[in-house]
C-alpha cells in the first residue's frame, strides 16, 4: 500500500475544496485533501520547532501539566533530562509513584516537574549535571514536627525534620526512582541567635545567624522558591542559594496549596526558613504565608532534583 508523505517545505493552506454530491468518488480526490492536512500539520510543527528550542530556558517557560506516568518510565524521563534537551518534558508534567516508609506506610506520591537546570552551577562544588527539580503535588500523608520542642536551635540543618524525617523519605524515593536522586550541595542555616530581632517583624525574636554548605538529597522549600520573595524569613541566612522562585509556582501559583496525602484535603506545609527562636515558616492551607511553632505538626512537602545515568536529582 502506498503512503502519503508531507512535503519537505510545505506552506500553510487554510482553504480546502469542499466535496459535493457531484465530486467523483475517486481515491485521488481523497488523497489530495489528506495531503493538504499532512502538509499543514508539518508546517505547524516546523513553526513550533523554529521558536521552541529543546533546552532548559525554553521548557521552563511553558506549563503543560501532562500525566507522564504511563507515557515514559523514570529512566526514560531522566534520559531526556541528562542530555539537556528536556524533550517532551514541561513544567507541571507529573508522574505517580508508590512509596513505603516507616513513617506513613504505603502511599502514592505525585511528583511534579517544577524547574529545569535551575540549580546549574550552584554549590561550593558546582552542580554541572542537567537536572529537573521535582516537588510532590501534595504533602506526604503523615504530618511531622520540625523539632520535638518549640526551638529552632541549629537552624534548619539541625532540625529533626531535616536530619530524621526527610532521610526516611529520601531512601523510599531513591528506591522507586531507580537511584536517580542527586546528592548536591545546599547552603543551609546551622545556628540561631535567640536574642536579636527577626526580619519577620515586630514581636518576633531570634534569627538565623550562620550557614554551611551541606550534601543534600531532599530539603524543604524556602519562601522564595514557592512565593518568589521572603515573608517571615528571619535573616538572609534563611535564603542561601534557594533564592529563585521555581517556574512551577510562577506559572501555576495555585499549586502552592497542597493536600495532606495524595489528593487529600488542604494542609499547611512546612518551609525551611527560621522565623524566630521558636518557629519556622509555613505555607498555610488557605494560601497565605504564615509560621508555626517548631513542635507543631505540619505537612511535609520537600523538593528534589532528578538526573539520568541512573541518578535522579530531587529537591523535596
Amino acid at each position: 500500500m502506498a503512503n502519503l508523505t508531507a512535503a519537505t517545505n510545505p506552506e500553510l493552506v487554510l482553504t480546502m475544496e469542499a466535496m459535493e454530491r457531484t465530486t467523483p468518488a475517486h481515491y485521488e480526490e481523497w488523497n489530495r485533501r489528506h495531503q493538504q492536512l499532512l502538509d499543514n500539520d508539518k508546517y505547524l510543527n516546523d513553526q513550533f520547532l523554529n521558536v521552541m528550542a529543546n533546552n532548559a530556558a525554553a521548557h521552563n517557560s511553558i506549563y503543560r501539566g501532562k500525566n507522564l506516568t504511563n507515557v515514559y518510565t523514570v529512566d526514560e524521563i531522566c534520559k531526556r533530562i541528562s542530555d539537556g534537551t528536556f524533550k517532551d518534558l514541561y513544567i507541571g508534567d507529573y508522574f505517580d509513584k508508590s512509596i513505603t516508609t516507616s513513617l506513613g506506610g504505603t502511599e502514592t506520591v505525585r511528583l511534579v516537574l517544577a524547574g529545569f537546570d535551575v540549580m546549574w552551577n550552584n554549590g561550593d562544588t558546582a552542580l554541572t549535571k542537567h537536572h529537573a527539580v521535582v516537588v510532590p503535588k501534595d504533602c506526604f500523608k503523615t504530618k511531622a514536627k520540625m523539632n520535638e520542642t518549640n526551638v529552632t536551635t541549629g537552624g534548619y540543618a539541625g532540625s529533626d525534620m531535616h536530619t530524621k524525617v526527610l532521610p526516611v523519605y529520601a531512601a523510599a524515593l531513591q528506591n522507586v526512582l531507580n537511584n536517580h536522586i542527586i546528592t548536591h550541595r545546599e547552603l543551609l542555616t546551622t545556628a540561631v541567635s535567640t536574642t536579636g530581632n527577626s526580619n519577620a517583624g515586630a514581636g518576633y525574636t531570634g534569627y538565623a545567624s550562620a550557614w554551611e554548605w551541606q550534601d543534600c538529597q531532599l530539603r524543604l522549600m524556602s519562601e522564595i522558591q514557592i512565593y518568589g520573595s521572603t515573608v517571615f524569613s528571619s535573616s538572609f541566612y534563611d535564603t542561601g542559594n534557594a533564592n529563585i522562585q521555581f517556574p512551577l509556582f510562577r506559572l501555576a501559583p495555585n499549586l502552592k496549596v497542597a493536600g495532606l496525602g495524595h489528593n487529600g484535603s488542604r494542609m499547611w506545609t512546612w518551609l525551611s526558613a527560621v522565623v524566630s527562636a521558636a518557629a519556622f515558616a509555613n505555607c498555610n492551607n488557605n494560601g497565605n504565608s504564615n509560621n508555626n511553632n517548631a513542635a507543631g505538626e505540619g505537612g511535609v512537602r520537600p523538593i528534589s532534583c532528578i538526573y539520568a545515568k541512573c541518578r535522579l536529582s530531587a529537591d523535596i
